[in-house]
């Protein structure tokens, strides 16, 4: 990583218009002139062309491996109907796949007579096993030929589980039942998911998540750990990670916290963050622990834990000072944990305990977590995806208390994410949305709670930071070179069209890992190629 400067441009939060690169950090920021003549003829000057510089962005929340493992095999997010599903998985059967894995179907998208179920799988193969999880992941329906190679039946019972062979739906803990068919995954197929994946975020702009992978193709925790930490001893990763980590059980966390893995361990690539536990399902599914039934059913969903096991997990977590982060999308499971976490957190939360979703909290709910100072992982990009369907799920007056993105941030650290691969990851749409709150029923979702577009840039920039207790992050002097270089100014763009500025470039470490153009080097009039990891500095 050598030296490099970067002119012309429009820096976020400063008055400069260059600044210097070494070692993969920012050694000085100035004007065009000062940044020149520090450099020599030989080293590298980049024109950023009067374009817009960002830290990197952060999503806080996502399955890095899992959404390379998504990517990698049959992507149904975009399928309206049936015959969209069919489609696209005999393209998967045509090109040779012998088991078929498919995430993403939305059901409430498909006409309202066609029904997405076991027999309609069987109708595409019988002899081929096929999988095909929820956009949530918190569903999944599959064929005969998979419940026979899973050995599922009518006796099959699973605890935080629901299974319905008749239909060949499976939800919640019996997820797993079929993840033990899937074909097995090695570190190098881990290591090829994760590679997939961080070229996607470099696309959109993102430099650090964190990132829930444990369990995401595997129950060997050890497997993805070893796939990361070879990737960052090999210098390949081009998105540094905090792991938030998830386990089987809690004999599992105790026996990975006797290896001395906690908080903070890791590389500038790869550490660990925090425990990551999850309480209840989604909306989609109707698992979401609900204190009131939805909407047209009689359900009030699903709690994964019980307080026993709950205070177990904490409790241990604390005494190896490492926070957790618990999954709650209804009501009743933020009740639960919210109890929990009284009994536990120190005041203050100094560990930055937090809450992943939060997606539907009462008034009386949002001023306990406040009181708690939780730090509360957002996603607003399901806000757009979820508006017409939580009208569905909840009804009108529940559907106007859900995603406080407002109420939270005025208190408490709120940061956003994408949740990939349940989302696509795209930082400038989750601006746009946590701005606009327009759903995908072109209808404004409780507009009070919307945040401003400078509060929108934080949750993915310095609220993310705060919430990972990282050291990185800010277009600062001596800190990491991670940034991002758009098209247009977001702060003056229309908050319905900030998701269509261009991303430019995207750096790490001082190095191009993404560029949407030939980059022209001044001095040596060099270039990069287009998404590749550059030698630039």
């Amino acid at each position: 990583m050598k030296r490099c400067g970067f002119v012309n441009a429009n820096i976020y939060g400063r008055e400069e218009t260059a600044f210097l690169v070494d070692e993969g950090k920012f050694i000085l920021f100035g004007n065009d002139d000062k940044i020149r003549k520090l450099l020599l003829p030989s080293e590298e000057l980049i024109d950023l062309k009067q374009q817009y510089v960002y830290p990197g962005f952060m999503d806080s929340h996502l399955h890095l491996v899992e959404y390379g493992h998504y990517l990698n095999n049959v992507v149904l997010k975009d399928c309206v109907c049936l015959e969209d599903v069919k489609n696209e998985i005999l393209t998967k059967i045509v090109q040779g796949s012998k088991f078929i894995i498919g995430r993403g179907y939305d059901e409430t998208k498909f006409p309202k007579e066609e029904i997405l179920n076991k027999k309609f799988l069987d109708s595409i193969s019988k002899d081929i096993p096929i999988t095909i999880t929820r956009v949530c992941g918190h569903q999944m329906i599959a064929n005969s030929k998979a419940f026979e190679i899973a050995n599922i039946n009518e006796d099959t019972s699973v605890e935080g589980g629901l299974i319905n062979v008749e239909q060949g739906i499976l939800e919640e803990n019996a997820i797993n039942l079929m993840h033990e068919i899937w074909p097995k995954e090695s570190v190098e197929t881990i290591k090829e998911a994760i590679i997939k994946a961080c070229k996607k975020l470099n696309e959109k702009g993102v430099t650090t998540v964190g990132s829930d992978d444990f369990l995401s193709v595997d129950e060997d925790w050890k497997m993805v750990l070893d796939a990361y930490l070879q990737l960052s001893y090999q210098g390949k990763m081009t998105v540094r990670v905090v792991e938030q980590c998830e386990f089987t059980s809690i004999y599992e966390f105790a026996n990975f916290l006797d290896e001395g893995y906690t908080t903070g361990v890791g590389d500038d690539y790869f550490q660990i963050g925090p425990l990551k536990l999850i309480l209840d399902g989604s909306f989609g599914a109707q698992t979401a622990a609900l204190s009131k039934t939805y909407e047209q059913s009689k359900q009030k969903g699903v709690l994964l834990y019980d307080d026993e096991m709950l205070n177990s997990y904490i409790e241990l977590a604390n005494r190896y000072n490492m926070p957790t982060i618990t999954h709650v999308i209804g009501d009743a499971a933020l009740d639960q944990i919210l109890d929990v976490y009284e009994k536990h957190l120190l005041e203050g939360n100094p560990l930055h305990h937090g809450l992943v979703h939060v997606s539907y909290a009462r008034e009386d709910q949002i001023k306990r977590i406040i009181n708690l100072k939780l730090v509360c992982y957002i996603q607003s990009l399901f806000l757009h995806s979820d508006a017409l369907m939580l009208r569905n799920r909840l009804g009108e007056k529940r559907a106007e208390e859900c995603y406080r993105f407002k109420s939270l941030n005025d208190h408490v650290i709120v940061c956003n994410g994408s949740d990939a691969p349940v989302e696509d990851v795209d930082p400038l749409k989750g601006i746009q949305i946590a701005v606009t709150r327009i759903g995908d029923d072109g209808k404004v979702l409780n507009e009070k709670e919307s945040l401003t577009v400078e509060q929108a840039i934080e949750t993915y920039t310095s609220n993310a930071k705060k919430a990972m207790g990282l050291t990185y992050g800010s277009l600062e002097q001596f800190e990491k070179a991670d940034f991002v270089v758009l098209g247009s100014r977001i702060e003056t763009t229309d908050p319905k069209e900030i998701s269509e500025i261009e991303i430019a470039m995207t750096v790490m470490d001082g190095e191009i890992v993404f560029a949407q153009k030939q980059v022209n080097n001044l001095n040596k009039k060099l270039s990069t190629t287009n998404d590749m990891k550059g030698s630039m500095c």
